[in-house]
């Protein structure tokens, strides 16, 4: 896998199955963090471990806040045009790809014809960055700064949940507080935040997983982040009765390979999900109604593990 630097390692992670032609919330909460990233570099990329130790953490931080408030305040156009930047480098590097978004796939959306666009990275690349993440800090063993900066960004965009399991978050907590004990400028970064907390009030994003975001140094303090939707339900219809749950999965991985998308089964514990491009999804059968008329089908709902 080809060597990036801190801000495209995360773009290839966070802007993954995010709109290529809509400004979403969850893509704006992205784009900040890919500008957080590129805000971490200039200050402490290329540094030894010497000179990063012999910081003054005072003055850092106060640096880092500074560059965060530009972040925040990050206007449309500016978060469109870092899209664009961001997004050109690595289609232009074949490391991402425009693809259909699965939300296409629903059927109020492909019986109407409507075309809707991702951004994919390619599952090689996309493994290779998450997976070295989780071994480094699932793993006992010290703790590098590119990881820390790596899921301090995806804590802030809360795209941790696409990761990591509830339980592998409390191995992260524990984690970090290890680290954040041992060495200061962890402590700075990872009690530092940058996340649009009213933006996720506004659009009424309340479901909490907020175990992750216990603050040991302010007092105990649990600091309500809201579990940003990153990831959307589909409705696929086709005739369930007389199926079994292999053939409808069967039915359900032809119909999403014909329109674009890469999918197999995973073996997950005792159950088995689709892995379509790079997100996991648990199938149920369901029934809807449509002008009071019933219609077989399936949901494909995203597995937060």
């Amino acid at each position: 896998m080809k060597d990036y630097p801190l801000w495209l390692q995360y773009a290839l992670v966070g802007l993954d199955g995010q709109s290529s032609l809509h400004m979403t919330t969850a893509k704006s909460a992205v784009l900040r963090a890919v500008a957080a990233g590129k805000l971490l570099e200039e200050q402490l990329w290329g540094k030894s471990e010497e000179e990063l130790d012999a910081m003054d953490r005072t003055q850092w931080k106060e640096r880092l806040e500074e560059g965060l408030k530009d972040v925040c305040q990050m206007k449309k156009k500016e978060a469109q045009e870092l899209e664009q930047e961001t997004a050109g480098l690595l289609i232009a590097d074949g490391s991402m790809e425009e693809a259909p978004d699965i939300l296409g796939a629903d059927m109020n959306y492909y019986t109407a014809d409507v075309s809707m666009k991702v951004y994919r990275t390619v599952r090689e690349t996309y493994l290779g960055i998450t997976e070295r993440i989780r071994a480094e800090i699932l793993e006992e063993g010290p703790v590098t700064l590119e990881a820390v900066c790596m899921l301090w960004l995806l804590r802030e965009s809360e795209c941790i949940h696409d990761l990591f399991s509830v339980e592998e978050q409390n191995v992260i907590h524990r984690r970090m507080l290890d680290a954040s004990s041992k060495r200061e400028l962890y402590r700075v970064l990872w009690q530092t935040e940058f996340h649009d907390r009213w933006e996720h009030f506004a659009a009424g994003f309340l479901r909490g997983k907020k175990n992750l975001f216990s603050n040991p140094y302010l007092e105990g303090v649990v600091l309500l982040f809201p579990f940003l939707e990153r990831r959307q339900a589909i409705f696929i219809d086709f005739v369930v009765l007389g199926s079994n749950v292999m053939s409808r999965r069967m039915e359900v991985m032809t119909f999403l390979c014909e329109r674009g998308h890469y999918v197999e089964d995973v073996k997950f514990g005792e159950e088995t999900l689709l892995r379509v491009d790079n997100i996991y999804y648990r199938i149920f059968p369901k029934t809807v109604q449509v002008r009071h008329i019933p219609i077989q089908g399936v949901c494909l709902i995203p597995a937060y593990m």
